[in-house]
């Protein structure tokens, strides 16, 4: 009779162990092995427009922490981590003149440059398996007082990209005192909230380390 509770007790284990293979483990290792090869890509964008686009392992990093801070649930966070290295494949599709003019954009050309998000979210909608991130990408330069209801992914997305750019060229205080000021208008106020708080709790080093462009460590 012992022996046959520890062949039932065995073979429960085996179901479990099975189970959280196949749910646990598996889609991690699967997300993981998508990011690594959409990482390698996102880093061929970056060099091609010498680091204005394509920045992805910073962002990453910090969208992750703030994705966390604001409880979005697990798949909503994986979504938002390949939203990163997607958000500018669109700009494949540009003029490489364009993507790296020095000079101000005339509006066509902003016009142009402005489609990348709508085109990448449509290569996006093409990859097996990440069509649910393809709305994250077209949004990813979200306004909040146009799109006040788009995922809060987006939001995190669209604030982060810029505080990063802003932080890049000028510093990582007028980076934040931009975001402030965008409170309610260009930016979700939860959003930026969580940022902040975030940010806080980094040391110098680590927001400095946020701001170098992966381009310009080669």
């Amino acid at each position: 009779m012992e022996g046959g509770w520890w062949s039932v007790w065995t073979a429960i284990g085996s179901l479990l162990a099975l189970a959280y293979y196949a749910f646990v483990v598996a889609p991690a290792r699967l997300h993981r092995w998508r990011c690594e090869g959409l990482q390698a890509f996102a880093r061929l964008i970056e060099l091609r427009t010498q680091g204005r686009y394509g920045r992805s392992e910073p962002l990453a990093a910090l969208a992750h922490a703030v994705a966390l801070r604001m409880g979005l649930p697990l798949h909503e966070r994986r979504r938002l981590e390949l939203a990163v290295y997607l958000r500018d494949i669109g700009t494949v599709a540009l003029p490489y003149a364009l993507l790296n003019k020095s000079t101000a954009l005339t509006p066509a050309e902003r016009t142009l440059l402005n489609r990348h998000a709508e085109i990448g979210a449509s290569i996006t909608e093409q990859i097996p398996g990440l069509w649910r991130v393809a709305p994250i990408v077209r949004l990813h330069h979200v306004v909040y007082s146009e799109h006040p209801d788009a995922p809060l992914s987006a939001h995190i997305l669209s604030a982060l990209d810029d505080w990063l750019r802003i932080a890049e060229s000028t510093d990582a205080d007028t980076a934040t005192s931009v975001l402030k000021q965008g409170v309610g208008t260009r930016y979700h106020p939860m959003v930026v909230q969580a940022i902040l708080s975030e940010l806080r709790q980094r040391s110098l080093g680590d927001v400095r380390a946020l701001t170098r462009s992966a381009a310009l460590w080669l």
